[in-house]
């Protein structure tokens, strides 16, 4: 009887205990959170190309073409010209979670010219003015900011613009005399813009961007050469200039990406 008893509690504390154990709470951290997005985080380099739109803004400040010339038309105007451009891009990005902050420079080299011929008539032998602004290359150093929407990095930008220019003016009186005004500067002026990066696989990346770039305006004092190009004043008289350009700016580029740095979660 005794060996019975001692059984018996024995199996009830065996059941007991499983029971009363599943009555104590039990304390868990959650998962961490895992971006469920690809990682554009740390360094890349990339070329690019695409199209160009600028517009050059001139304008005779001095009136010397109403004043050496009958180009009664040719105080102001506007100049415009399509071209293609190509370069190259590198760039550091930071990524938290499915968001981006990250920096780029980029050169790009263009033949665009934007230029315009006026003449005075239809006639043989018309004075004639040509004027031209020619965009030799730019650059800009930018900001960019976005979110990654699984592969695909949607980002605006901002930041910094530089491009050379070569300007000339040159009128004409055949039979008369020829005046060339001419100069080469670098502007500056700001980008902005706003593009999309495909993450291909790990390290490669299609990138399609939009841009708009706008430069200081560029007073330019010109020197006129011979007696009768100087419209009866000394020679070496100056005349004023002023130019304005921008560009459009739609590209396509591939990005190689170092990818080692990892994505900072949240917790």
């Amino acid at each position: 009887m005794k060996k019975l008893f001692l059984a018996t509690t024995a199996l009830v504390a065996l059941i007991a205990v499983p029971a009363v154990a599943a009555d104590i709470p039990v304390k868990y951290r959650p998962a961490p959170v895992v971006p469920v997005c690809a990682n554009f985080g740390g360094f890349y380099i990339g070329g690019h190309g695409g199209w160009n739109y600028q517009r050059h803004d001139w304008k005779d400040l001095d009136n010397y073409g109403f004043g050496a010339f009958a180009l009664d038309h040719a105080g102001d105007g506007t100049n415009t010209r399509t071209s293609w451009h190509a370069g190259a891009q590198a760039g550091y990005n930071w990524q938290f979670n499915c968001t981006v902050f990250g920096v780029q420079a980029d050169w790009s080299w263009t033949d665009s010219n934007a230029s315009s011929f006026l003449r005075d008539g239809p006639e043989v032998g018309q004075q004639t003015l040509d004027v031209s602004s020619q965009l030799r290359w730019f650059g800009t150093v930018r900001a960019r900011t976005g979110v990654v929407v699984d592969n695909l990095l949607l980002y605006v930008t901002g930041g910094f613009a530089y491009a050379r220019f070569n300007r000339d003016l040159t009128y004409n009186d055949p039979g008369a005399f020829s005046q060339v005004f001419s100069n080469s500067r670098t502007r500056f002026g700001y980008a902005i813009g706003a593009g999309t990066e495909w993450a291909i696989n790990q390290n490669w990346s299609l990138v399609s961007e939009f841009m708009y770039l706008g430069f200081e305006k560029d007073e330019q004092s010109y020197a006129c050469s011979t007696a009768l190009s100087c419209n009866g004043n000394p020679i070496g008289t100056n005349y004023r200039y002023e130019h304005n350009d921008s560009v459009w700016v739609s590209r396509i580029g591939l990005n190689y990406r170092f990818n080692y740095a990892p994505v900072i979660a949240k917790y």
